[in-house]
């Protein structure tokens, strides 16, 4: 007899197989921990960290509950430079193991606008991080916040808000799982949270003994003895703020013959006239940064000056390049002087930002002619480059700006359209920044050029806050240049933020204005435009006359021999049709948009219109047809990364799957559904999976 055999399994064991010998395939279906997929937002700790032990031990005794405790809320406060930022990382590193669920952040600096923060576009970029799609993003700041709450109610999860400023920049973000945390950094108290039940920390600058201990941990003992006056002196000039202190110990990092006591004494000499920079009364550290300043090279300096002057937060290479107009390689050099004198940092989500203080220092020694010079050069590069990226990602769709001119000379940056929308995405702050600035310059043609390239942003990302201020400014100023066409074009793609956000009588006075001047204007391809957005806005609010619009739409595109036009026209006229159960006329209808799609070359939009006609053939009870069609779109969009509409073919089959008495098919379909929508987040992903459960065996 073969020995005995003994398996033993420790632990907390998700999969396991025990087999002897094994005759043929084996089918595993094994678990997944989603621990494994949850987000690491979390930056890295600046080096050289110092003091804090209180404030931390606060910190954990407040924060780290069981998972059986509610979750809570810490609100980290003090002056701008203080370090707060760099103490929650530390304990946010050093707890993150406690947080299953994940680690998100929110910097609140690098999207804050003049018109304010936009807490829906952060909530729906952590949803994202927590894998759901954007497709799958509801538009409102209340329906994100339910998704956010049903995302986060699995396991623990740590939330860190960067530079909140308002109370109401807190809640949304509040996971549902016991254990979870949230801590927001302000320079404000934000006592009014206590009604949220927040517990309030403050950080104090350092003393003198921590504020040394972090200068001998920047330039070593030999540079900062034990009980060295000057460091104490130079503690002490800079009020104990962390940032200030760092840009010292920079300073004579990079100096042999720089002493503690020499750089003291030139910080505190009146006779220097060094200027004070104060927030909310209190001194700060304009000494420190116009020494350091003082310290460059003047090309370095003519740099921190520029940037200083520029209207965009976060700076690439080639931003800077283009604001000093040299390559980007010599540009690099220049970067990494300022980044080795503490004057500027890495930003979190890549590029190179100011610190708020250094910036305003930066902007105050820059000149009127420089801001000029930066913000010219500013609206050519951005320009022409949202402009390559608008025509990677929308081809040869309709436009007022004359592309041509604005790209002459010039070559596409971007190889995809992916990339194109990748970049648009990760500008998008500073490009509305950009926006706002030339806009008050009164450069009027820039801005609705800016503004109508942005569009391509938009329509395929919902910032929809975005979208309307964009394309406002963009009105405003192509009114001002006279330019009716342009602000007819503004105001109709517009219509669909101001429908999706529920705002109907906007959209439709948008829409009123956009036909009146597109008619004025003669263009033909203009109003045929236009007339599809007043078909795609009365889909929503008065369906039975939206086919008299795609029928206008249709007609004018005829006469200007638009024929990419006529086809996407066609295709939402028969759309229209087959919802309010015309399926006759919208079979016919369907069937020449797709072959007209088809001759201009338009595959995706074939791809939509073979779905809708295999669910105009299903309604229609002609289970066959819709068989052949669905099967069309499933091929072509497996094909594609394009998995939204994958889903959609895939689901629409399975439902004709049912009609026809084939379960094995539908079970097929929704079966790869569900891991699309799985794949991505979507909220009805538990739907599709009811729906396998009923099919038969």
């Amino acid at each position: 007899m073969p020995p005995a055999s003994r398996n033993t399994a420790q632990g907390n064991v998700h999969n396991l197989v025990q087999v002897g010998n094994v005759m043929g395939d084996v089918l595993f279906h094994a678990y997944t921990d989603s621990a494994s997929h949850a987000p690491q937002q979390l930056p890295a700790v600046p080096s050289g960290f110092v003091d804090r032990e209180a404030v931390l031990a606060e910190l954990d005794a407040v924060l780290l509950a069981t998972d059986r405790e509610p979750r809570k809320i810490a609100v980290v406060s003090g002056l701008a430079g203080v370090g707060k930022t760099a103490m929650v990382r530390l304990w946010a590193r050093q707890s993150s193991h406690r947080y299953p669920g994940g680690q998100l952040y929110v910097d609140y600096a690098a999207i804050r606008t003049e018109s304010g923060t936009p807490v829906s576009d952060a909530l729906a970029e952590c949803l994202c991080a927590l894998g759901v799609a954007r497709a799958h993003i509801p538009p409102t700041l209340s329906a994100r916040t339910n998704l956010f709450r049903m995302k986060t109610a699995s396991a623990p999860v740590l939330v860190v808000l960067d530079d909140v400023t308002e109370p109401a920049q807190v809640p949304p973000f509040v996971p549902s799982a016991n254990g979870s945390s949230v801590i927001a950094t302000s320079t404000a108290r934000l006592t009014e949270l206590a009604l949220d039940g927040a517990y309030f920390l403050r950080v104090e600058p350092l003393t003198e003994t921590c504020g040394t201990a972090l200068l001998q941990k920047i330039c070593g003992d030999q540079r900062i003895p034990p009980d060295c006056d000057g460091a104490r002196r130079l503690v002490q000039v800079s009020a104990g703020l962390p940032v200030a202190l760092r840009v010292i110990g920079a300073r004579l990092a990079s100096s042999a013959a720089m002493t503690a006591t020499a750089l003291a004494d030139e910080l505190t000499d009146e006779s220097t006239r060094l200027a004070r920079l104060s927030l909310r009364g209190v001194p700060t550290v304009s000494d420190v940064f116009d020494n350091a300043y003082r310290s460059l090279s003047p090309d370095a300096a003519l740099l921190y000056r520029l940037l200083g002057a520029s209207p965009v937060r976060t700076c690439s290479l080639d931003t800077a390049a283009a604001i000093l107009d040299l390559s980007p390689d010599l540009a690099r050099h220049l970067v990494d002087v300022l980044r080795e004198a503490s004057l500027l940092d890495e930003a979190p989500g890549g590029g190179f930002v100011f610190h708020d203080l250094v910036r305003l220092h930066a902007r105050e020694r820059s000149q009127p002619a420089e801001r000029l010079t930066v913000l010219r050069r500013l609206t050519d590069y951005y320009l022409s480059k949202t402009a390559f990226a608008d025509e990677a990602i929308m081809g040869k769709r309709t436009r007022i700006a004359d592309h041509r001119t604005i790209l002459a000379g010039r070559r596409s940056p971007f190889a995809t359209d992916r990339s194109a929308l990748g970049w648009l995405a990760d500008e998008r702050s500073n490009l509305l920044a950009l926006l706002r600035a030339v806009s008050e310059a009164g450069w009027h043609d820039q801005t609705w050029q800016l503004a109508e390239a942005l569009m391509a942003l938009y329509l395929n990302r919902r910032y929809l806050n975005d979208w309307i201020e964009s394309a406002e400014i963009g009105a405003t100023a192509a009114r001002r240049a006279g330019n009716e066409p342009a602000e007819a074009r503004l105001r109709s793609v517009v219509s669909r933020a101001y429908t999706e956000i529920g705002a109907h009588d906007r959209a439709r006075a948008s829409l009123d204005t956009a036909l009146a001047l597109a008619e004025r204007s003669g263009n033909k391809v203009l109003t045929a435009s236009v007339w599809e957005f007043i078909g795609r806005f009365r889909d929503q609010v008065d369906p039975e006359s939206s086919p008299e619009a795609y029928e206008q739409a249709i007609h004018r595109n005829q006469e200007a021999g638009e024929r990419r036009g006529v086809a996407i026209a066609t295709y939402f006229l028969g759309c229209a049709m087959s919802s309010r159960g015309d399926q006759t006329n919208a079979l016919r209808t369907l069937k020449q948009a797709h072959r007209l799609l088809l001759e201009v070359n338009d595959q995706r939009m074939a791809g939509r219109g073979a779905i809708s006609l295999g669910l105009a053939f299903l309604r229609d009870g002609n289970t066959t047809a819709a068989r052949e069609r669905l099967l069309d779109a499933v091929e072509y969009f497996s094909g594609s990364e394009a998995t939204y509409y994958e889903a959609q073919a895939r689901e629409a089959l399975a439902d004709v799957a049912v009609e026809s008495g084939d379960p094995a098919l539908a079970r097929e379909q929704l079966e790869r559904v569900l891991l699309i929508r799985q794949a991505s987040g979507a909220p009805d992903a538990a739907a599709v999976a009811a729906r396998l459960r009923e099919l038969p065996a």
